[in-house]
This record gives structure tokens, sequence and C-alpha cells, in this order.
């Protein structure tokens, strides 16, 4: 078999957290890319192996439990992000052996999705529902089974102060709407070290981010060490809406991806490289 090449001669910058950082180097160094693994956030789970991390109070902690036991009487279940799969799962599985029957359970993004169903959830295909082919906020929201929400009860799984479009627009629709709160994200420390160090910015290098959050920590990392010649270096995104704010931020090249998910962020990043 003939080893892919379609990258060779390209440098990425890896900022995925190290959770989900692997698939992603491989699918690239794969393609004859170099990869430099610099995450740009960090995940940090309240629970940390039974144990409560240090970064969460007792009433956080609390209301996870009550969350979880009180698990039936939502209509609507979504979870975000691989890690509120990762993170939530355990809750559910120690209290509920058997999940509840009545919720419809949803996620954001086809990653998500095949966590869910690796725990045999029934998740909502929302591929199968919504012609276009990104997996997102925008999509789930436009789900048929999403639309009239009165006296219904939506719960959310995902990290501490996440983006909020998702529950705004259920709640004018009618929806009461609950979080879940597993994790929250942080800024790595060595982020900055490790970029100067491989004397990052040079004419192949690509920066490649998977969320608005990771371009914000990104922009500051430009800011913070005076390196704006690192906004015209290609940068991959995995909406238009990330899209948006990167060229607001005078990035000069965006590359944009339909959704976040590696294989599409991998397959644009291609098409991207093999244009005259």
């Amino acid at each position: 078999m003939t080893p892919d090449t379609s990258l060779s001669g390209l440098r990425i910058l890896v900022t995925r957290p190290s959770q989900q950082a692997q698939k992603w180097q491989v699918l690239l160094t794969g393609a004859g890319a170099a990869a430099l693994v610099a995450p740009l956030l960090q995940i940090v789970p309240f629970i940390v192996d039974g144990s409560t991390n240090c970064s969460a109070d007792s009433a956080a902690i609390a209301q996870i439990k009550q969350r979880i036991l009180n698990l039936d009487e939502y209509q609507h279940i979504i979870f975000v992000s691989q890690n509120a799969v990762a993170y939530g799962w355990p809750w559910i599985d120690q209290y509920w052996p058997q999940l509840p029957y009545a919720p419809r359970y949803y996620a954001v993004g086809s990653a998500t999705a095949k966590a869910l169903l690796e725990y045999d959830v029934p998740v909502v295909d929302m591929i199968e529902d919504v012609t276009a082919g990104a997996m997102n906020t925008e999509a789930l929201l436009a789900l048929p089974g999403l639309q009239q929400l009165e006296n219904s009860k939506v719960l959310i799984f995902r990290g501490a102060g996440g983006r909020p479009l998702l529950a705004e627009v259920l709640q004018q629709r009618g929806a009461q709407v609950d979080y879940c709160e597993l994790y929250q994200r942080c800024f790595p420390d060595m982020a900055d070290a490790i970029l100067l160090d491989n004397q990052w910015g040079r004419q192949r290098d690509v920066v490649a981010v998977h969320s608005g959050e990771s371009l914000e920590n990104w922009l500051q990392v430009v800011q913070r060490n005076q390196q704006l010649d690192w906004l015209r270096l290609p940068l991959l995104v995995p909406s238009e809406r990330v899209a948006r704010r990167a060229r607001q931020a005078n990035c000069t090249e965006v590359i944009v991806a339909v959704n976040a998910s590696d294989e599409e962020m991998l397959k644009r990043l291609q098409s991207w490289y093999r244009q005259p």
C-alpha cells in the first residue's frame, strides 16, 4: 500500500486537550505531516478516580449527584462533548444500572455520538433529520424534536461555563433547562514554552483549532508573546462561526471545515493543501 503523503512538508500545531490529541496527531502523521502538540485547553474533571478534585466545591458535586438522581424527570438529555460523556457516564452508571427509558438522548458532534453509542445509549441521529453536514449546536437545534418544548425539561451535560447558545434557544422554545457541569477548562501552563522552544511560525506551519475557546486561547498566546506574524499562518477551524471570529482577530488565511471531527478537519486540510 502506498503511504499517504498528502500533507508532506507541513507542520501542524495540535491544540486539542491531551485527552483528544492522540487520534488527531495519528491522522496527521499518517497523512505525512509533522505534528507539534501544544494543547491550548486542559480538561479538569470535578471527580478524579472517585475523589473530589480540589477545584470543585461540595455544592458543585452535590448538584451533579442531584441531576443524576433526577435523570428520569427529563424529556431530553444532551451531551455536548466527548468529555461530557467520559465524565458523565460513570455517574449515570453508578445510579442508573438500567438507563431511564423516557428521555431522548442527543449528542453534539459525531465523536460525542460515537462515545455514547459505546454505552448503548440510543442517540437521536441528527444526520438523518438534518441535511447539513455540520454536527454542531446549530444543527442540533434544527432537529424537529427540539422545536416545540413547552412543559419539557432538558438536561445538558457539559463543562462549567460553556457556550450558552444551546440553553438560551431551548428556553426560548419553552423548555426548562438544567446543566450537569462535570469539568472545567483551563489554559495549560506549557503551551507558550512549547511553541517558542520549537521555533513555531515557520513558512509551512499550520495552526489547527477545534473550538472557539481554543481559538481564543491561541489569540492570547499570540498577544502574550508579541508574535503577530503568527496571525498570518494558515488557520484550520471547525465552523464558519469560529472562522468569523478568526477573521475579526486579523487571521489572514482561514481554512473552514464542515465540523470539528478529526476526519472532517483532516479532509479539509488536505483539500486546501492540494489547491494550486
